[in-house]
């Protein structure tokens, strides 16, 4: 098969392009997107492989341009971890996956085989439907010689077929189609299909009756025993014998088994980076505990050696029951609270992040209980939330570079049965549009600095112990960040 690659990144056109020929492929380039527009035509490449975010046309643009002309084509979009919206816009726009960078050779390869395995399913749809459009021909002019081979083959094909009008009345239906949904006389397709009084909107049926074209589409079903079903429907138009389209065919093949592996995969993904971001926090904390022990070892103090020796082995020991979780819990691991007491907690954090904090000359002011308030928490999924934080609000402080006193106020307080803490900095602030975003799965305003999860996960963590986290914030003046859990 032909693949057109398209990135303005050299780097990564010559190496994926290399692996794509390694691995059979006819391999064309492209840095931008008008250059691979006027490829298109000449070319006719069977897969198309391009970069969301490039100058000039950038992939979403191309996608468009390829679906209008040469619909035909596959477009796998690659994407950084903040262009989530953007991917699932494309998907949106029949794009057939997409890919996140770094690129991984098993994903990539997901993603070309069901870019193949799309167009073996349109040529074989396509061969199906050319062969029953043969039949309907030759019953027309040899009713009683074909009828019994036609119906035959009808009715006993795997797929779930339809004849409709232009009313959307089904005129005719296989035996598939018949037992998984129904068999009444002059059943409209959207009420069959979606149990609804009005066709479905971009109703492929309706594309070719008005072009007289084949259309393919993916839809959400239900059976009429109840259960829902992902298709994959495509429609050929039947002509009478002057050429006018009287009819529409259309065959759904059931493809929920793959939509159900790509949510697995998708949550399986989720799961490994909540497990890798709460790692990450632990690996600050080992840090601190080595700059407590570096520092105590050039001051000579004890009792700084000894502190952040209990870092390190706290850290370790917590590490080590993550892996354990990761080995021995396939699903979400189980929340164990224990009563912390919140002074401890806090000066493990802020000392955790001394060493940062330092670095940027920054102003912390605690105002907390003092030892004795317990809260009952599992520090292990908790840390990493309130590490994530104030990683935030450090950098926020440190991307302004003209404001002086850079300064992190943390607050806790208790009522009603509640503690509440607020995380407050004086850095960048966020913009009103971003206030929306900044809790969802990817996003980052840090460009390629963010994976976009520490807040996603923070967030998550926060629900699991049955508390709340909100965020206020003006531009170029403070961020704040409340999370509010039960004692």
């Amino acid at each position: 098969m032909k693949i057109l690659l398209v990135d303005d990144e050299q780097g990564i056109r010559k190496v994926l392009g290399i692996t794509l020929a390694d691995a059979g492929y006819e391999v064309h380039t492209a840095e931008d997107g008008r250059k691979a527009s006027r490829m298109i035509h000449e070319l006719r490449p069977d897969i198309v492989l391009t970069d969301i975010r490039m100058p000039g046309m950038d992939g979403l643009e191309l996608l468009k341009f390829i679906k209008t002309g040469t619909p035909d084509i596959e477009v796998i979009m690659i994407t950084g971890h903040g262009d989530l919206r953007l991917a699932i816009e494309s998907l949106k726009m029949d794009a057939v996956d997409f890919i996140t960078k770094p690129i991984n050779n098993d994903i990539l390869e997901i993603a070309l085989k069901r870019a193949r395995d799309r167009i073996d399913n349109r040529n074989k749809i396509r061969r199906y439907t050319l062969n029953l459009e043969g039949l309907v021909k030759q019953k027309t002019k040899k009713l009683e010689a074909s009828e019994k081979r036609y119906v035959q083959l009808f009715d006993e094909t795997p797929a779930y077929i339809t004849i409709q009008d232009r009313e959307f009345n089904i005129i005719e239906s296989n035996n598939r189609f018949k037992e998984e949904f129904s068999d009444t006389p002059g059943l409209c397709c959207y009420q069959a299909y979606k149990k609804q009084k009005e066709p479905c909107a971009g109703c492929p049926v309706k594309k070719t009756f008005e072009d007289g074209k084949s259309h393919l589409a993916e839809m959400d079903v239900t059976l009429a025993d109840g259960r829902n079903r992902h298709f994959l429907v495509q429609t050929s138009a039947v002509a009478d014998p002057d050429g006018e389209i009287r009819h529409v065919m259309e065959m759904s093949t059931d493809v929920t088994y793959i939509h159900d592996l790509q949510d697995h995969l998708a949550a399986l993904g989720l799961h490994i980076s909540s497990i890798s971001h709460g790692i990450k926090g632990l690996l600050t904390g080992l840090d601190g505990g080595d700059y407590l022990i570096s520092k105590g070892i050039q001051n000579q103090d004890t009792e700084m050696v000894e502190d952040g020796w209990e870092i390190v082995k706290e850290k370790i020991t917590m590490v080590r029951k993550m892996v354990l979780d990761i080995l021995f819990h396939s699903k979400n691991r189980e929340l164990e609270p224990v009563q912390e007491d919140i002074f401890d907690f806090i000066q493990e954090i802020t000392t955790t992040l001394d060493p940062k904090m330092k670095k940027h000359k920054i102003v912390l002011d605690l105002e907390t209980p003092g030892p004795g308030t317990l809260i009952l928490m599992d520090k292990v999924v908790l840390m990493p939330a309130f590490l994530a934080i104030l990683e935030n609000a450090i950098d926020a402080c440190a991307g302004v570079k003209e404001r002086r006193n850079p300064k992190i106020r943390i607050q806790v307080k208790t009522f009603d049965r509640l503690m509440a803490f607020k995380i407050r900095d004086n850095g960048v602030g966020l913009e009103r549009a971003y206030k929306k975003e900044i809790f969802s799965l990817f996003f980052s305003d840090k460009g390629k600095k963010g994976t976009g999860l520490g807040l996603f996960i923070a967030k998550r963590a926060v629900k699991q112990h049955r508390g709340t986290i909100e965020v206020d914030s003006e531009p170029e003046k403070f961020t704040e960040f409340t999370i509010t859990l039960p004692l």
